[in-house]
């Protein structure tokens, strides 16, 4: 029966233009991981619904995204480069990934404990409590996220799906605890960040003993580091501004709202991105004349998968809200609305292509532009057209980003003959 998969899988090769055999080895773990940390999302996003005001939700989802959008201001870059360098044999890499993240995170926390300043002197205290919490749990967060690193480096796939539902499935229990019990944000918020952490720092204590790392450090680990995350510097805030906007604009309630109705959906991105985890060791092994010939195949085959599954979710939407969230009826046409805007997902292929190649120059390119281009978007959209022109922003720059994306890979592989 293995021998049958497997010829299977390398008959499919032909029409995939993938190692099909490594795709389903490494995805089987990563989609088992993705179906399951969908499924505690999902209980905890019910749970939310049932026992939570959608004011206390919405302030909460706002403080997450507070979060998300001040790591824009610690080093990012360092797991994708530390992946890089595990991936070529750097492995002592991470011995230097770990003080240089810790240390990259402190101007995250000088940031947020501005904010922290600014929300108590206005006498929002629990903003301001939310931003405290930020500035002193934020450097332990990002460098407990380093195990991914380790695992996506050394292709374990099976440990990166267990790790990833632990550390879903801890902060999750804690949320579950508090809801009978809690009225306010907060204790959500630090259960969600605190959960993390310490979980994050236990995960990656035993990736490093597991896999016994050598003492080969990189030349060029930090470097990469620094860049990449200079890099993600616009990204970070344009990918959470759609929810700071709502927060600010249109109040918590409507965050909530807009929150539900992303919630399902953006599991169906998530598995783009373990894609791209699954190819990202590949990629770095490989040269960028060779990614550049069977991208675009492998994009029209992400699109149409992902088409596929969002014509399926657009019908079902109806019956789940009706199900699960029946005080969310207002998020049913968001929702659907939403997940049309992940049929350009494929734009993950051609950046990862960049990140492997450690393209510098083009990375630079991508995001300054992109982020730009979203941003401006977000801000039009939803001051003249609401949580519909917000959506509809999204989707426009994800169809940017995609041919911006694959431009940029056609640009890098000809400057790489040329030198």
């Amino acid at each position: 029966m293995k021998d049958r998969v497997i010829s299977l899988l390398r008959w499919s090769e032909r029409y995939t233009k993938t190692d099909m055999v490594y795709l389903a080895s490494g995805g089987f773990w990563l989609t088992a991981e993705q179906i399951l940390i969908g499924l505690i999302a999902f209980g905890v996003s019910i749970a939310f619904a049932l026992f939570v005001s959608k004011d206390v939700y919405g302030t909460y989802r706002f403080l997450l995204s507070l979060f998300w959008t001040l790591t824009a201001f610690s080093l990012t870059g360092i797991p994708t480069a530390l992946t890089r360098a595990i991936a070529n044999g750097e492995e002592g890499a991470y011995r230097q990934a770990v003080p240089f993240s810790f240390l990259g995170g402190l101007p995250m926390s000088l940031v947020a404990g501005g904010i922290s300043f600014y929300y108590f002197f206005v006498g929002n205290t629990v903003l301001g409590y939310g931003a405290l919490a930020i500035c002193l749990i934020g450097p332990l967060f990002q460098t407990g996220y380093l195990f991914s690193a380790i695992l996506e480096g050394k292709r374990d796939f099976r440990r990166t799906a267990l790790f990833g539902l632990l550390l879903s499935l801890v902060p999750a229990l804690l949320l579950l605890t508090l809801m009978p019990f809690v009225r306010s944000p907060l204790p959500f918020f630090f259960a969600y960040l605190g959960g993390n952490a310490a979980i994050a720092i236990i995960l990656s204590v035993f990736a490093y003993r597991l896999h016994r790392l050598n003492s080969i450090r990189s030349g060029e680990f930090k470097n990469l580091g620094w860049h990449l995350s200079a890099i993600n510097i616009l990204s970070t805030i344009a990918n959470q501004l759609d929810q700071l906007l709502v927060f600010h604009y249109l109040g918590a309630a409507e965050l909530a709202i807009y929150s539900i109705a992303t919630a399902l959906p953006d599991q169906l991105k998530s598995m783009a991105t373990n894609l791209t985890n699954l190819a990202f060791p590949k990629f770095v092994r490989r040269s960028v004349k060779e990614m550049q010939g069977m991208m675009w195949h492998r994009i029209f085959t992400v699109t149409i998968v992902f088409l596929l599954g969002v014509v399926v979710y657009a019908f079902l939407a109806p019956l789940f809200f009706g199900i699960f969230y029946p005080t969310y009826g207002d998020s049913i046409f968001y929702s659907q609305l939403y997940a049309f805007s992940l049929i350009a997902i494929g734009n993950m292929i051609p950046i990862t292509v960049l990140q492997a190649h450690a393209a510098k120059q083009e990375l630079y390119i991508f995001n300054i532009v992109s982020s730009v281009i979203q941003i401006s978007t977000l801000f039009i959209g939803i001051l003249w057209y609401g949580l519909i022109g917000l959506i509809a922003a999204r989707a426009a720059s994800r169809l940017f980003n995609l041919f911006f994306s694959s431009a940029l890979v056609n640009l890098y592989a000809r400057r790489s003959i040329l030198s």
